[in-house]
C-alpha cells in the first residue's frame, strides 16, 4: 500500500510531503490546477520516463519518492530477486539531476530504471485518461484474464518456453550466419583444391624468375664465362701472374721481415685465385642451352600469375593466405553444418514446447471467460449500463506473442439486439470508461494489487451514473487502496480523505501545492464540483448530503 509520497523541485512544485491514509482518497482540483503534474511526479518515483525539460530544474536536483507498506510474503522473496533488501516500509525513489542525469533507488541501493518499473508494477496499477485504448489491445485482455484468474504459474511456464524457443532460434540463426551468406561450399573445395595440387611455396616465384633471367641470357653467360677462364689460365692470365708475384713476396721475406705483410697478401690473393676459377668450373655443368627447361619456367610462372590475377591477389604468399582462409571455411562450415542439425533439432523441441504451453495458457484462459463475463454484466449493471452485452473472442496467432499463442478481443453492445463489434468501434468515450472502470473493479477483488489510482475514468460520466460510479469506488476501496481524481461531485463526496490541488502564484512565479482537506473544506470543495465558482448555499447542503451518504 502506497503511504507516502514525497516531492522536491519537480515542475511547479517545490516541496510536498505527503501521507495517503488506506481506503478511497479523492483528489480535485480545477482544470489547470496541477493534478497531472502531481500524477507525473509519483510515475517518475515508478520508473516512468523523465522529461526533462518538463521538469524545470533550474539548476536544483529533483527528487521524488514513494513509500509502500508491504507484506513479507512475498515481497521478500521478490526483492530478494533483485538483490534488494525487505523493508516493511520499502521506498522507491528517483532523482534527476540539474543537468538531466536519472538515477533509482530500491531502499537506498542503486537499481536499473527497468527493475524500478517491475517492482513498482506489482505495487500499483495507474489508470491514465488515455488508457481506455488499451481495451482494444490483446495484451491488455490476456493480462486481465490471467490476473483475474490467478494464471500466473500458467504465463510463467509460457514466458519460459517463449524465451527459450527464441533462444534456440537466436542460436540456429548464428549458425546460418557462420555459413555465410550464398556461401558455396562445393566452389570453394574447388578452388582450394586447385591451389593446393599447384604444390605453391612461398619463395617459388622470385626462384623462377631469376633461373629464367639465367636461362634467357645463357648465349651472352657462355661468352663472359670462356672470358673469366681465359682471364685465369690463360698464358700471363691472373693465375700465372700472381703465382709469379707471390713467388717474389717469398724471396723478398727471405731478405727482409718488412715483407711479411705483402708475402701475406701475396698468398691470399693466389688462394682466392684459385678459388675463383674452382667456382668456375664447377658452374660449368649448368651452361648448356635448354630449352626445353626454359618452356618449362615460363610455363610455370604464366601459371603462377594467372592464378594471381584469377583471385585478385600479388603474391604467392597472398594465394597461400587466402588457401589457408577457406580452408578454415570449409573446416567451420563442416562443423557447424553438424551444429546447425542439432540447433535445428532444439529448435523444433521448444517450438513443440512452446505450443503446448501456448495451448495450456489458452485453455486455462477460456475456462476463466464465461465467470469475468458473468462479474463484468453484473458491475457493468451497477454503473448503468445493465443492458450492455460484452463478449471475449479467441483468435490463434500465426506467430507466438509475449502475452500467449492466442489473442482475445473485447466485443461490445450497449443497447439489447444490437450486434456486438468491437469495442473500440462502437462504444462511446464514456462507455469505455465505464467499462474500464468495471475491468478495475474486478481487479481490485483479491487479485494481488494493493494500489489503484485512476485518473478520471469517471469522465464522460454525469446524473445517475455518476452516483452508481461513486458507490462502486466506495466498494471498490474495500479490497485496495483506491485513488480517484475526478470532476464528479458524487466521487468526491465517497472519498474517506480528500485531497484538492491548487495554483498560486507568489513573487512572480507559479508554485503547484497540495492541501489536505478538513470536512468544512470538503463542503466547500464538493459544492465547487456541483455549481462552480459561483458557490450557493443550496450547494453547499447538497455537498453535506453527499458527503453524509
Amino acid at each position: 500500500m502506497l503511504c507516502a509520497l514525497r516531492i522536491q523541485n519537480f515542475a511547479l512544485i517545490e516541496q510536498l510531503d505527503l501521507d495517503i491514509a488506506p481506503g478511497f482518497t479523492v483528489l480535485t482540483g480545477e482544470t489547470g490546477a496541477g493534478k497531472s503534474i502531481l500524477l507525473g511526479a509519483l510515475q517518475l518515483a515508478l520508473g516512468g520516463r523523465a522529461d526533462v525539460q518538463s521538469l524545470a530544474l533550474d539548476g536544483q536536483k529533483c527528487v521524488v519518492e514513494a513509500d509502500f507498506k508491504l507484506t513479507s510474503d512475498p515481497w521478500m522473496e521478490r526483492l530478494a530477486s533483485y538483490d534488494l533488501d525487505y523493508l516493511p516500509v520499502s521506498t522507491l525513489r528517483r532523482e534527476i539531476s540539474a543537468a538531466g542525469k536519472s538515477r533509482a533507488f530500491v531502499n537506498d541501493t542503486p537499481v536499473r530504471l527497468d527493475s524500478l518499473k517491475e517492482i513498482s508494477e506489482q505495487l500499483i496499477d495507474i489508470h491514465s485518461q488515455r488508457d481506455s485504448a488499451f481495451l482494444s489491445q490483446p495484451a491488455f485482455v490476456a493480462e486481465f484474464l490471467d490476473r483475474f484468474a490467478g494464471l500466473a504459474r500458467e504465463k510463467t511456464a509460457y514466458d519460459h518456453a517463449l524465451n527459450a524457443w527464441k533462444e534456440a532460434l537466436s542460436a540456429l540463426e548464428r549458425f546460418e550466419r557462420m555459413q555465410g551468406e550464398g556461401f558455396d561450399s562445393e566452389y570453394t573445395q574447388f578452388i582450394l583444391d586447385e591451389i593446393r595440387q599447384a604444390k605453391l611455396t612461398a619463395d617459388e616465384e622470385d626462384r623462377l624468375r631469376e633461373e629464367l633471367r639465367t636461362l634467357s641470357n645463357m648465349e651472352a653467360i657462355q661468352t663472359i664465362y670462356a672470358e673469366a677462364r681465359a682471364s685465369l689460365e690463360g698464358p700471363m692470365g691472373a693465375l700465372e701472374t700472381l703465382a709469379q708475384f707471390k713467388t717474389s713476396s717469398d724471396r723478398l721475406v727471405r731478405l727482409s721481415e718488412q715483407f711479411n705483410e705483402t708475402q701475406a697478401w701475396a698468398s691470399q690473393l693466389d688462394q682466392h685465385a684459385q678459388e675463383a676459377l674452382r667456382e668456375l668450373e664447377l658452374q660449368a655443368d649448368h651452361l648448356d642451352l635448354d630449352p626445353e627447361r626454359m618452356a618449362q619456367v615460363e610455363g610455370r610462372l604464366a601459371f603462377i600469375d594467372q592464378l594471381q590475377r584469377k583471385h585478385r591477389v600479388g603474391s604467392v604468399q597472398d594465394l597461400l593466405d587466402m588457401a589457408d582462409h577457406w580452408e578454415s571455411q570449409l573446416d567451420a562450415h563442416a562443423s557447424s553444418a553438424s551444429d546447425r542439425k542439432a540447433a535445428e533439432a532444439q529448435c523444433e523441441a521448444c517450438e513443440k514446447a512452446l505450443q503446448a504451453q501456448g495451448l495450456a495458457l489458452h485453455e486455462a484462459r477460456l475456462k476463466e471467460i464465461p465467470k469475468v463475463l458473468t462479474s463484468l454484466h453484473q458491475t457493468l449493471a451497477e454503473v448503468n449500463l445493465a443492458d450492455a452485452s460484452m463478449e471475449i473472442r479467441p483468435e490463434s496467432l500465426v506467430q507466438p506473442a509475449s502475452y500467449g499463442s492466442h489473442r482475445y478481443e473485447l466485443y461490445f453492445s450497449a443497447n439489447p439486439g444490437a450486434l456486438a463489434q468491437p469495442v473500440q468501434k462502437v462504444a462511446s468515450g464514456g462507455e469505455r470508461n465505464r467499462l474500464m472502470l468495471a475491468l478495475k473493479a474486478l481487479f481490485a477483488q483479491g487479485k494481488g494489487l494493493q494500489t489503484l489510482l485512476l485518473d478520471e475514468i469517471d469522465s464522460g460520466i454525469s446524473g445517475g451514473t455518476a452516483a452508481r460510479v461513486a458507490e462502486l469506488f466506495k466498494r471498490m476501496a474495500d479490497h485496495v487502496q483506491l485513488i480517484a481524481i475526478t470532476h464528479l461531485p458524487q466521487v468526491a463526496g465517497a472519498g474517506s480523505q480528500h485531497w484538492r490541488v491548487q495554483k498560486w502564484v507568489e513573487a512572480g512565479q507559479t508554485h503547484t501545492g497540495l492541501q489536505v482537506l478538513s470536512a468544512s473544506e470538503r463542503v466547500e470543495e464538493v459544492a465547487r464540483l456541483l455549481a462552480g465558482e459561483e458557490i450557493t448555499e443550496t450547494a453547499r447542503a447538497q455537498a453535506r448530503s453527499l458527503l453524509l451518504t
